[in-house]
């Protein structure tokens, strides 16, 4: 008994010793020995080391903010300009309403605020449809955004539709009286327009 013991302790030692000595090299595939592993080519062009380890992602958003090109309506919800748009405008934007942009939908509405975040850019407009507020947001720089026309411009001075001077307006969903001006400001905007269509034609 104690024979056959020594024997087996022995053949172990001996499996070890020739399995720690015939370590597998890096390059081989661990899985299949006979399997071929091709080295991937060196990229030509490497990314910034800064995108390589980002600080909290902030890295990453100066990058998309310098390389992704400007929407052209950009100088309209800039922070200054002399063609900012203040709040109170009335706008109407003229969307996709598929991905292969074969039909439009519009929209209009008084501008209630801009949140200002560089390519995530995204303003609010306020409506009355069928006697209920509407409001949708939109982002400046999505690819379904068509055209962005500006209806009124809210302008200096006593009237319904005035630079307000804040950067949110939201309470205007308790002033009827102001959405109602909006609604007859888009009324003459869209006859204006009716009659301009008949006299090119």
């Amino acid at each position: 008994m104690s024979r056959s013991l020594r024997t087996l302790q022995a053949s172990l030692k001996q499996s070890t010793r020739s399995f720690a000595s015939s370590a597998p090299s890096s390059s081989a595939y661990p899985f299949n020995p006979a399997a071929l592993q091709k080295s991937s080519p060196a990229p030509s062009n490497p990314p910034p080391q800064n995108l390589l380890t980002p600080k909290n992602g902030w890295s990453l958003i100066t990058h998309l903010n310098k390389s992704i090109p400007p929407s052209p309506y950009a100088h309209l919800f800039a922070r200054r300009g002399a063609d900012r748009l203040p709040t109170g405008s009335v706008l109407t934007v003229v969307t996709y309403s598929d991905p292969q942009k074969k039909s439009i939908s519009p929209f209009s509405g008084v501008l209630m605020g801009v949140n200002r975040g560089g390519v995530d850019t995204s303003f609010r407009l306020r409506n009355i449809v069928n006697r209920a507020g509407v409001e949708m947001t939109f982002k400046l720089n999505s690819p379904m955004i068509k055209e962005i026309k500006i209806v009124k411009r809210a302008e200096k001075g006593k009237g319904q539709l005035r630079d307000l001077k804040r950067a949110k307006v939201n309470y205007l969903r308790e002033r009827p009286s102001v959405m109602a001006a909006i609604a007859r400001a888009l009324k003459s905007a869209k006859a204006e327009e009716a009659a301009a269509a008949k006299e090119s034609s």
